[in-house]
């Protein structure tokens, strides 16, 4: 008896024997999750994922261009892209007001695109490649104890030079060529880019050493994004990363969430696509940042349709509905599918109704569409609650219900 436990014990530690763990889809959320599932294959696939975004604040006129955001040391960061002045702001991450401006007095920017940081320095990506013709693609390093506590600093960056393994050819292709990017961030002393691929709407994933120096960067994977990535970031605690992009032809905005990857492989765990609201609506997103581990702050650059200007904002995105563990469970409904709202449009009265009772702590919020809070209330523990919309303007508001399940929007209008 107690040689056959043994026999037993040593095939289960994988000695004279092997025992495979299961490998497949373990997110409970994807449509095709694998009960029972250890290994993480990748292969989680998951419902179409439309979203809104909380409009934090508009921009200051200094920053029209946002084209990268850095959260660091609770400092926020952006500038603006190729052709303007090589300056860097600060901004206020709850209001958006001007905090600080620094120059980089050693380059210029001829297009920079998206910002990254460790505990050290700040790196601004000067790779921006429309054209596909640069041969001086360059991160400017910037080390962040130079940075003095003025309203205008100056100061100067080192230059961490690198290309392509795979580009040989460098006649210009506007937006006709998978070499050129606006995406990267900083983890495990390498920095990690992203292409905007012009001729196949994929990505390819390329590491390259943060120190400075010429290198070739080290192509690692490619994944099919269906659009143009314009910024990544990784979180604070390294464990969930984003790709923010939009798609040309019609004007999509889409995030894909990765999450459950191995140290590195970014792109081999979960890859879950968001879709944003179009561009018509939020203009050309091209900054992103997480602001805590399931946080996110989002700008977009100034643009004119018509007669019509989108000015530059920021926006704010809880994604722990889709980033946080889960496990499976019976009859329950994911937070942004779990509630109605109605009559929509609404005149006095606008009612809540959910799938489920709301748990403990539920919170409502109706805002402006500038951001500005005009109705705030807890909800519970019932399934359905009445809103007396007495005295709040006609107009269109954003509605977001918040609970430890994540945050869910609607657009609500008041007539």
């Amino acid at each position: 008896m107690r040689r056959n436990y043994l026999v037993f014990l040593l095939l289960l530690l994988g000695v004279g024997g092997q025992v495979q763990a299961q490998s497949g889809c373990p997110d409970p959320r994807a449509t095709n999750y694998t009960a029972g599932a250890v290994v993480n294959d990748g292969s989680c696939q998951y419902a179409l994922t439309p979203t809104t975004l909380l409009t934090k604040a508009q921009l200051p006129r200094e920053v029209t261009e946002s084209s990268g955001l850095q959260y660091s040391d609770q400092r926020l960061w952006t500038f603006n892209d190729s052709g303007n002045e090589p300056l860097l702001y600060r901004l206020d991450p709850d209001l958006g007001t001007l905090q600080q401006q620094v120059r980089i007095s050693n380059f210029s920017n001829v297009d920079w695109e998206d910002i990254a940081a460790d505990a050290q320095y700040l790196y601004l990506g000067d790779f921006g490649n429309n054209n596909g013709d640069r041969r001086d693609l360059r991160i400017l390093r910037v080390r962040k104890a130079s940075i003095g506590t003025s309203a205008s600093e100056t100061v100067t960056a080192e230059a961490i030079q690198f290309s392509y393994p795979d580009q040989t050819n460098f006649t210009p292709g506007t937006n006709n060529h998978n070499f050129d990017c606006e995406a990267f961030f900083f983890a495990n002393d390498s920095l990690h880019l992203f292409t905007k691929n012009w001729a196949d709407l994929k990505t390819t994933y390329y590491t390259v050493p943060a120190t400075p120096g010429t290198h070739v960067a080290r192509r690692r994977a490619s994944f099919n994004v269906n659009g143009l990535i314009t910024a990544a970031d990784l979180n604070a605690n390294g464990t969930e990363a984003s790709l923010l992009g939009y798609n040309a032809t019609n004007g999509t905005t889409f995030l894909w969430l990765l999450f459950d990857f191995p140290t590195n492989g970014f792109l081999r765990g979960n890859k879950r696509r968001i879709e944003l609201p179009n561009a018509l609506s939020i203009g050309q997103a091209e900054g992103l940042a997480f602001t805590s581990r399931y946080q996110l702050l989002l700008s977009n650059e100034q643009v004119m349709v018509g007669a019509f200007t989108i000015p530059a904002r920021l926006y704010e995105l809880n994604a722990m509905q889709w980033l946080a563990p889960s496990t499976p469970t019976a009859n329950k409904q994911p937070l942004e599918s779990s509630f109605t709202v109605f009559p929509n449009p609404a005149d006095h009265t606008l009612w809540i109704r959910s799938a489920d009772a709301f748990a403990a702590g539920t919170r409502l919020v109706l805002q402006d569409l500038h951001g500005r809070t005009v109705l705030a209330r807890s909800l519970g523990p019932g399934r359905q609650e009445q809103l007396d919309l007495q005295g709040i303007a006609s107009g269109i508001y954003q509605l977001s219900v918040r609970s430890d399940k994540g945050v869910a929007f609607r657009k609500v209008i008041v007539q």
